[in-house]
């Protein structure tokens, strides 16, 4: 592994660090990627809310507390990273722009906040890629997701073909 990029140490900055690449737990890859002149197009499959492994699980409720719903969302998003750094060879770096970002969050069927608790991995690509412009979002609420996690994530992404 190459020695951590501005990325990874602008997430350390902002008190995040990435994972260790995910490990697919059923028939997909950790991402896909498309050649195309002078870059690849990245996509990176859902990431669950896990820390160390450990699903992170909750339900987001109507009128309940949106922060430990958008931490979760913030870890899922460094998972995602992750993923896209093995993609990258581990140098993030290369990542020319992150076009789009869906979110998957477990809600209660009242519940209507759901661009608020994505705002939490909007956070983490906001602090890994500073001056960017924000990609286009989906947030969806769903009634169950793998592990009984609280969210997952999954992103599109532009990288630069190593030079």
């Amino acid at each position: 592994m190459k020695r951590p990029s501005t990325v990874e140490a602008r997430l350390t900055a902002a008190g995040w660090r990435l994972p260790d690449p995910p490990v697919p737990r059923g028939g997909y890859a950790p991402f896909h990627e498309m050649a195309l002149p002078g870059a690849t197009l990245v996509h990176v499959s859902g990431q669950a809310s896990r820390l160390d492994g450990v699903p992170i699980v909750g339900v987001c409720r109507k009128g309940a507390d949106l922060e430990p719903a958008r931490q979760a969302c913030a870890q899922a998003a460094l998972s995602a990273l992750a993923a896209l750094r093995l993609a990258c060879d581990g140098d993030l770096g290369r990542v020319r722009a992150v076009p789009q970002l869906r979110g998957y969050l477990r809600t209660d069927a009242n519940f209507g906040e759901h661009s608020a608790v994505l705002d939490g991995a909007s956070q983490v690509l906001q602090a890994a890629f500073a001056g960017m412009p924000r990609p286009a979002r989906t947030a969806v609420g769903v009634s169950s997701l793998p592990g009984g996690c609280w969210a997952e994530v999954e992103l599109s992404a532009l990288v630069d073909k190593p030079a």
